[in-house]
């Protein structure tokens, strides 16, 4: 099976809307339009061609339609081998020649199998289905409807390698679906990629190409119990006796403030570092800049000894077609996965993660 026979009315709808105005003038429709309306014209006229002509029309556009805005997490085992035999054996239709039929009555929180695109010897993708959700229909009455949704999984059996293209609580349960394929039923393992890394996200913009962390969100890593009124006080007097010293060059203020608030605090709190009594008691804390590195700002490198990283927004370039193109990811330390964000996102995009994030992090 093609990539053209395995997509969905979602994967065209989810394009960008420059790729969604070049289809419409392969296929002679009205290409001005908005971009939901020229997706359902695309797939309408799709579905009356035949799979010759749609992998003509469509062929060019093959590294977008699984890829796109999504979040990816990665799995892994001793073995993978026989993972696509079994899948063949076991379904009563084979997926990589035809969609497997499924009753929409039936369909529920479960993803089945819906289809399969061979890429190469040892690698392909799998699509499964599922009831994700409930949408509302308001007119004179109130009708409530069941949503689906379509997950792509990437499987490279080479290098034991799942990848599953959606939100890590859904990951999760596609991955046992593809665990329980193989014949003698295998356990995977979420790949923690930060391990490697030392469990630092700028170190994964470092192996990136150009690069570099624009946003990070962190609690602090020492906990402190919450101060008194007076207590609090004695922090911003501190803080401002500083700010003072610079404009008023008054050693001696700042001197008896710091013995006040010192006084007032008690030798036991101050064990603690100053900069972990000021962060005490806040929750998560987000740093971000537009344009440059969040490490050249002298805040993040004062801070940063003090936090624990919860999350962290990436930026970095891939040369996609000759064409250097930037790119942010939204790195995920508790659920393991990393979110694309852009709708532009491609093929190329996810493989230059894999294949320094995941696959080799240490070449």
């Amino acid at each position: 099976m093609k990539i053209a026979e395995a997509i969905t009315f979602a994967d065209i709808a989810k394009l960008p809307k420059k790729n969604l105005e070049e289809i419409s003038t392969l296929l002679a429709l009205d290409s001005n339009d908005r971009a939901f309306n020229l997706a359902r014209n695309i797939w309408g006229d799709l579905r009356s061609k035949s799979s010759e002509e749609r992998d003509r029309v469509l062929s060019g556009y093959y590294n977008k339609f699984f890829a796109g805005n999504t979040s990816v997490s990665w799995f892994t085992c001793d073995s993978l081998e026989g993972l696509k035999e079994g899948i063949i054996s076991k379904e009563d239709y084979n997926p990589f020649e035809q969609k497997i039929p499924y009753d929409t009555a039936q369909l529920g929180p479960s993803p089945i199998l819906r289809s399969a695109v061979e890429i190469d010897a040892s690698s392909y993708y799998l699509r499964f289905i599922y009831q994700d959700g409930t949408r509302r229909i308001y007119g004179e009455d109130i009708e409530v409807l069941p949503t689906t949704k379509t997950a792509t999984v990437y499987i490279n059996e080479t290098v034991n390698l799942v990848e599953v293209r959606e939100k890590p609580e859904d990951a999760e349960k596609i991955a046992g679906i593809v665990a329980s394929y193989v014949n003698q039923q295998i356990t995977l393992d979420k790949i923690n990629f930060l391990a490697p890394f030392g469990s630092e996200i700028e170190s994964i913009a470092d192996k990136l190409e150009n690069g570099r962390l624009y946003e990070s969100k962190a609690f602090p890593e020492t906990f402190i119990d919450t101060f008194s009124e007076k207590e609090n006080d004695a922090i911003v007097n501190i803080l401002g006796a500083i700010d003072q010293y610079y404009e008023y060059d008054d050693i001696d203020a700042l001197q008896q403030q710091l013995e006040e608030a010192k006084s007032t605090l008690g030798d036991e709190l101050l064990t603690s570092p100053f900069i972990a009594i000021i962060l005490a008691g806040m929750g998560n804390l987000g740093l971000k800049v537009d344009e440059n590195d969040l490490r050249h700002t002298p805040f993040y490198n004062l801070l940063r000894p003090y936090l624990q990283a919860s999350g962290g927004y990436v930026k970095f370039t891939v040369e996609i077609n000759n064409v250097v193109q930037e790119f942010s990811i939204n790195v995920g330390v508790k659920p393991k996965s990393i979110y694309f964000k852009s709708n532009k996102t491609t093929e190329e995009v996810i493989n230059e993660v894999r294949e320094k994030v995941i696959l080799f992090p240490n070449d």
